[in-house]
């Protein structure tokens, strides 16, 4: 067994290290996935540790078992037994353990997000507000992001110069933790929330965790949140060690609680740790990898390094500006046809078009379809999020958590059984007066002011229900045998029929003969798992794990392409305001433009033989403005000699003065605060980040070329109007 074959000095050097706490700074393309692999194959084949007293830590359940699959191959193992999962699969094996101290039972079921979302509209309903109201969103908003923080309800203080409506965000919080607990229910935020609580509190279990791991190693670790560096602190004693591999570059989940600092900081917060950085690529060609070095050196909140590759140099980036959205969709499906004809071996799964936000597919969708051009979007429904899934999923949990109510009030009228508005409501007080579920009080309180026909309608759903989950105890009949004549006996396929649209029924149907089908061969991989853990398993899914090939184009979200890779890569709609975004630039100023830039950056990684460029000066709704060229393409130096031509803001052509008749002028447009002219040689631009010699950094928010003066946002949060002159501003 050679460990070692084919590897360059810096990846063996990460293997083979004896520091306890190593940080290994892996560019894009530099082969981490391998290192990370063959670091546990050597902790294993060389030191000899045992498998269970190794955990690493993945972003996706498919990169989780792609590491495992690699090991085994490495080692020649049938069953490696190394703990790699996702932090949340993570904590809900530690709670499934540990969760009783907290007063939950072992079989509580875990809530996604749309599970959560119901729940807190039920609250806020019976609080007197609108369902879908712009109260009721933020709630939803509001707690999400507190919970994400770790942040406890009962705790909360309720912040003087808070949200308008803080104080009943608070309520409607600590109704929705009670309600949680009373249906021995938790949500996305308390898989690592409550195994903090357990280890913060309980030292005796937080000892027991820490004498089972010996070696941590985290994935993607610039992705890391706060929450999650807590956790693999929690589990961690003098003697453990912790290996981190992860790209600063690459960091892009910001928005979503990411924080950048804790693998840029992370040597502060160890002691001896050794920093390896990998910069040999071995996926893209020397003009890619050209581009995306130039671009990432605008940052600076970064650690340098600067990508390489042995491969030939390859196609040059190719840069197309068109006049319209149509034009520049044209253009990309012309060059993706000429691939198809020219290029042996070429299949239409080698080509990703990348985008900033999803509502960018549209003239793609419509393009392909008149062209009959196979494609699929990802990042848009998944397959536990489609309805039909959803509805069979919660009847499934009914038979493991009759106190489950936000699933019973999913199904409860799927196919209908007479539970109207009224009957509902009286259900409820019930429910409330016996201090039972909502399931509960149809099994056991038998006045709650029913019809006839809906009393014998959920006399048979529970029976349904107890039959059910009494074969299944059984264990005599295959599962996948008993939930699809479960799925029968609920009425549920009798309830497909009902939609109108034949196509639509036999989607449907399909889809829920796919769930019970995924039942089967989870069960079939994994014989030692229970009922419940396919159901956790089904919660704990996520969008990327769902990403496979086919003999079709691939659009996403550049979000969504992370950690993905294709031979031809096209990064559409590069307009400024959408891409960067503006959005992000004005709140977070540097920061979010930063963030911005990365993203395009591991837009540009994505690609292995050939990366195009696109953008459209078609106006467009979203930034209420005709198309300019993105920064980023001028920063990454790349496209046709014209490019020179245009101006490295505006990426509109360079004019002296005002426009001569008969030519065109570029658009004027609204930008945040005020409507500016165009002036082809004036040095600034709405979102540019700029740095004024007294007041410090801050963004343009508009521009007066005829004025010579800017409006700018400094990052305390001033507006002030400026004079457009080096004497105050530093140069960029």
């Amino acid at each position: 067994m050679n460990l070692y074959k084919n590897l360059n000095p810096e990846q063996l050097k990460a293997i083979t290290t004896k520091a306890q706490y190593v940080r290994v700074i892996a560019g894009a393309g530099s082969g981490k996935t391998r290192v990370l692999t063959t670091r546990i194959a050597y902790l294993l084949y060389e030191y000899g540790v045992p498998e269970e007293r190794i955990v690493g830590f993945t972003f996706t359940n498919k990169a989780a078992e792609e590491m495992r699959s690699r090991v085994e191959k490495m080692l020649d193992y049938d069953d490696v037994r190394v703990r790699l999962s996702t932090f949340h699969s993570f904590g809900a094996r530690l709670l499934r353990e540990d969760i009783d101290v907290l007063g939950y039972t072992q079989s509580f079921i875990i809530y996604d997000e749309e599970d959560s979302s119901a729940l807190i509209r039920n609250i806020s309903v019976e609080r007197g507000h609108e369902r879908r109201g712009d109260l009721t969103r933020e709630a939803i908003a509001f707690i999400g992001a507190c919970k994400e923080k770790g942040l406890d309800a009962f705790e909360y203080v309720v912040r003087p110069h808070g949200y308008v409506h803080e104080k009943e965000f608070v309520e409607i919080w600590k109704e929705y933790e009670r309600r949680l607990k009373a249906a021995n229910c938790l949500d996305f935020a308390d898989l690592i929330s409550k195994s903090i609580k357990i280890l913060e509190n309980y030292p005796r279990k937080r000892e027991k965790w820490q004498k089972r791991i010996d070696y941590i190693l985290v994935d993607e670790f610039q992705d890391t949140n706060d929450l999650q560096y807590t956790l693999i602190k929690l589990l961690m004693n003098e003697n453990t060690a912790l290996y981190v591999v992860g790209d600063p570059d690459q960091t892009i989940y910001t928005w979503r609680g990411a924080n950048e600092g804790i693998i840029m900081n992370f040597d502060r917060d160890f002691k001896k740790v050794e920093t390896i950085i990998l910069e040999q690529n071995y996926r893209s060609t020397k003009y890619i990898l050209e581009a995306a070095n130039k671009l990432i050196q605008h940052n600076k909140n970064r650690i340098e390094k600067n990508l390489f590759t042995a491969e030939e140099k390859g196609e040059p980036v190719l840069v197309h500006f068109a006049d319209s959205d149509s034009r520049e969709v044209n253009w990309i499906y012309e060059q993706i046809i000429s691939m198809k004809l020219n290029i042996k071996g070429f299949s239409l799964r080698d080509v990703a078009i990348l985008l900033r936000a999803n509502y960018l597919t549209l003239p793609f969708e419509r393009h392909f379809l008149h062209k009959n051009v196979p494609y699929r979007i990802y990042g848009g429904l998944r397959f536990y999020q489609r309805r039909e899934v959803k509805d069979v999923l919660a009847y499934l949990r009914l038979l493991v958590n009759e106190k489950d109510n936000v699933s019973f009030e999913r199904i409860i009228n799927v196919p209908r059984r007479g539970m109207g508005e009224v009957a509902m409501e009286n259900l409820k007080i019930a429910a409330l007066k016996n201090e039972y579920s909502l399931f509960q009080t149809v099994r056991y309180v038998e006045d709650i002011g029913l019809s006839k026909t809906s009393k014998e309608q959920l006399k048979s759903l529970i029976d349904a229900i107890d039959d059910a989950r009494a074969k299944l105890l059984n264990n005599k009949l295959e599962m996948s045998t008993i939930i699809n004549d479960y799925v029968q006996k609920v009425g549920y396929y009798d309830f497909i029929k009902t939609e109108k649209d034949e196509e639509k029924q036999s989607v449907m149907r399909t889809n829920v003969q796919v769930l019970i089908e995924d039942i089967k061969q989870f069960m079939r991989d994994y014989p030692e798992a229970s009922f419940n853990d396919y159901l956790e398993n089904a919660s704990l899914h996520s969008a990327q794990d769902e990403v496979e090939e086919g003999d079709y184009i691939t659009l996403m979200t550049v979000h969504m392409a992370k950690g993905l890779e294709y031979d031809y890569v096209f990064v559409a709609a590069l307009v400024e305001g959408v891409f960067p975004n503006n959005r992000a630039i004005m709140d977070a100023g540097r920061a979010g433009e930063e963030e911005e830039r990365r993203l395009c950056y591991v837009a540009f990684t994505r690609a292995r033989k050939r990366l195009y460029l696109t953008m459209s000066s078609q106006y467009n709704f979203a930034i209420a403005s005709g198309g300019r060229a993105s920064r980023f393409i001028a920063e990454a130096g790349v496209g046709p000699p014209k490019i020179k031509e245009y101006h490295p803001k505006y990426g509109t052509p360079l004019i002296k003065g005002r426009p001569k008749r008969g030519e065109q002028e570029a658009p004027r447009f609204r930008a945040n605060y005020a409507e500016y002219d165009y002036a082809g040689d004036f040095p600034y631009a709405v979102n540019d980040i700029v740095e004024h010699k007294t007041l410090g950094p801050g963004v343009v928010t508009a521009i007066f070329p005829s004025q010579t003066t800017i409006e700018v946002r400094f990052d305390t949060g001033e507006v002030k109007r400026l004079i457009a002159s080096p004497k105050y501003f530093k140069e960029k």
